[in-house]
């Protein structure tokens, strides 16, 4: 009698232990779904907002890329160097040579 209640004993033991095992593994894999989703959504942002960054640096490198090209031409500078800079005309000298 005593060994019939110790196998339903063990019997019920082994089915809690495997009760507790299948309940903790299914935990850890939805947390590490959730994780991976979360982990995969975060990924997804970062590339949005670094696309987002990259074209707004694109456009302000050209719109620089103009400035200089401007800033750099002959008509801004002659233009902004008109008052200041002097035309420098050779003076005509008079030679004079003597026989002696």
């Amino acid at each position: 009698m005593r060994r019939r209640i110790k196998k339903k004993n063990n019997k019920n033991l082994n089915r809690f232990f495997i009760y507790t095992v299948c309940s903790v593994s299914v935990s850890l894999l939805l947390i590490g779904f959730l994780t991976m989703k979360n982990e995969r959504a975060r990924l997804q942002n970062k590339i949005v907002e670094l696309k987002k960054s990259k074209i707004k640096n694109t456009s302000i490198v050209k719109e620089l890329q103009g400035e200089k090209e401007y800033y750099s031409s002959e008509k801004y500078i002659s233009t902004t160097l008109k008052n200041t800079m002097v035309v420098v005309v050779p003076e005509p000298e008079i030679i004079t040579i003597s026989n002696e």
